[in-house]
């Protein structure tokens, strides 16, 4: 699509959506400067993206007052995320131009603001000034050391404030160049101080948050072999005859390489959908030295013959992720077209015919952004790959039981981890499958929850192959002396299966009535993807007590609880860690 179809989207979508089908969001809107163009803007590429946004929008230079208002529409209407953007234009002479007082009072509202919300506050860095009256010596220029001032305290305070976060506009600006991002015209005649097509770049970087906080983020990238790994037909050319480094365009196919393994490092899942003899590809691997990506970087392998729309569904099957967490790259648009025609829900990115162009497309898709980066993120790509070896055992067992017992899994359970919140937050938003009501938590309403009494368990699971890093966490409110809500119970996809989930549970109906609670009330909310987690509370034998609409809500006494849940997973052992 391009920005006049989002405009034409826009505004043929005035009221709220009446199909049900897209999800809401709520949004709070901080400029100093005419933001219509970019609210339509905003709102015609979320429409566009399955989302309906409810934008408020801070007034024209009425920031000052609402920030500091706290009976204002900004305070009286939470939203689910704000963006803030201010312009420190230097082409016009402002209070933001001269005054480092603006800036030190303008950060003190905006951390007053972020501790008065929970939810997540993205905030633009103010933009560098490199061109103006000092040329080649800009770093002289009184207003560039007061923007670079500026934006270290920015930063600082995002390292205060848990829900604050910066998005870096320096670095859109240095992809979409610093002469052609002004609208000059704009500027003096309406105050619009950017061109349409900037404010189109900052959307779709803008929207890459929003599908974090939605849980949207694409997790695994399923790759074609020949002209896409490398260059040529393997089964033609063989192993060594393949185009792969060291010269072009080898290089190019080479460096794409470099480019998925960093991914692959970061946490991206990687698997493989090739029309390809195996044994042609095991050669490439074991023979081709140029070959970076290595045969155990990849959770799933499909070499066949069959459809790749097929393939695509058994390899989301066998990560166990969903069909809309996959992006497949191929260099055949037949093979391309076929899986957008059949699975809507996988993006499936152009990719252009020359091998060079590979880094800068896989770089462009903006569909792998999260709010941080935790240490399991670091690790999970490796983790879906060792599941591979968990399977071969599957294979040689007679049954689940032995299968589990020959993983030798372990949980060490924590509780109330301040420093795993990040962590924490993450699986809330990220977790669709098993879990039981898809509440999301940002990083600051998980440390309220413990500041408020909540009890929030945490566990890291392992097994002989490796670590699968903090995959299962409860939330429990007190209701009463005597009874105790599970407000979120959930887990990674990864461990479903192996019995973690009834040891988890055990072992918490024990600590529960440990702290003298008798019953334990929880609720099953339904949505397209949580059907995994539909029959955990009634196989446990909590009793349904009644329906709120499509919400089921469930009681158990906690001794019964503990009697039920105690046969399942023998094998599976408990620690806890003291914190």
């Amino acid at each position: 699509m391009e920005l006049l179809d989002y405009l034409k989207l826009a505004n043929a979508n005035k009221g709220a959506p009446n199909d049900g089908g897209k999800k809401k969001i709520k949004i709070n809107l901080i400029t100093n400067f005419t933001d219509e163009i970019l609210q339509k803007i905003l709102k015609g590429f979320l429409l566009s993206q399955g989302i309906y946004p409810e934008i408020f929008a801070v007034p024209y230079k009425q920031y000052y007052l609402h920030l500091k208002n706290r009976q204002s529409a900004l305070y009286q209407n939470p939203a689910d995320v704000t963006f803030i953007l201010f312009d420190a234009n230097p082409y016009l002479k402002s209070s933001f131009t001269s005054d480092e007082q603006h800036f030190l009072e303008l950060l003190t509202d905006v951390k007053e603001y972020c501790l008065q919300t929970t939810a997540p506050v993205i905030m633009t860095s103010f933009l560098i000034p490199y061109l103006g009256a000092y040329g080649n010596l800009f770093e002289l220029s009184p207003l560039f050391i007061l923007i670079q001032q500026a934006n270290q305290k920015l930063k600082d305070l995002s390292q205060e404030i848990k829900n604050l976060y910066i998005f870096d506009i320096n670095a859109l600006a240095q992809q979409q160049g610093e002469r052609h991002i002004r609208d000059f015209r704009g500027l003096y005649a309406f105050d619009i101080p950017f061109n349409n097509d900037f404010l189109l770049a900052l959307t779709q970087e803008w929207s890459s948050y929003i599908r974090a906080l939605l849980g949207q983020t694409k997790k695994c990238i399923v790759l074609d072999l020949d002209n896409t790994l490398w260059g040529g037909v393997v089964g033609e050319t063989g192993p060594l005859g393949i185009a792969l480094g060291p010269d072009y365009p080898g290089l190019a196919y080479q460096n794409f390489q470099h480019a998925l393994l960093d991914l692959y490092n970061r946490g991206i899942i990687l698997a493989i959908n090739s029309k390809n003899n195996p044994e042609d590809v095991s050669e490439v691997f074991a023979q081709n030295p140029h070959m970076i990506l290595k045969e155990n970087h990849f959770a799933a392998i499909r070499l066949n013959w069959e459809d790749k729309a097929k393939n695509m569904i058994e390899i989301a099957q066998e990560i166990n992720i969903g069909l809309d967490s996959l992006v497949f790259i191929d260099d055949d648009p037949v093979n391309r077209g076929l899986v957008r025609s059949m699975l809507p829900d996988v993006a499936v990115p152009e990719l252009p015919p020359a091998p060079e162009h590979y880094v800068p497309t896989l770089y462009s898709l903006n569909v792998f952004n999260q709010f941080s980066l935790t240490e399991e993120d670091w690790q999970k790509a490796k983790m879906y790959a060792d599941e591979r070896q968990r399977k071969n055992i599957l294979y040689s067992t007679k049954n689940l039981k032995d299968y589990i017992a020959a993983l030798n899994i372990e949980i060490i359970i924590e509780k109330n981890n301040r420093a795993a919140i990040g962590r924490l937050s993450q699986l809330t938003i990220k977790t669709n499958q098993f879990n039981l009501t898809t509440k999301r938590y940002s990083e600051k309403e998980i440390e309220q929850l413990i500041d408020d009494g909540a009890l929030i368990f945490s566990g890291n699971i392992s097994d002989k192959f490796g670590d699968y890093g903090k995959t299962i966490i409860a939330v429990l409110k007190p209701i009463n002396r005597d009874v105790i809500d599970l407000d979120t119970f959930l887990m990674s996809c990864r461990v479903m299966g192996r019995g973690v989930e009834q040891k988890f549970m055990h072992y918490l109906a024990r600590e529960l009535d440990r702290c003298g609670f008798g019953q334990l009330t929880a609720a099953f909310t339904p949505t397209q993807k949580n059907k995994p987690a539909k029959d955990f509370l009634s196989s446990l034998g909590f009793n349904q007590t009644n329906q709120d609409n499509e919400i089921i809500h469930y009681s158990i006494g906690l001794p019964d609880l503990i009697s039920n849940a105690q046969h399942f997973s023998q094998s599976v052992a408990i620690k806890e860690k003291s914190l």
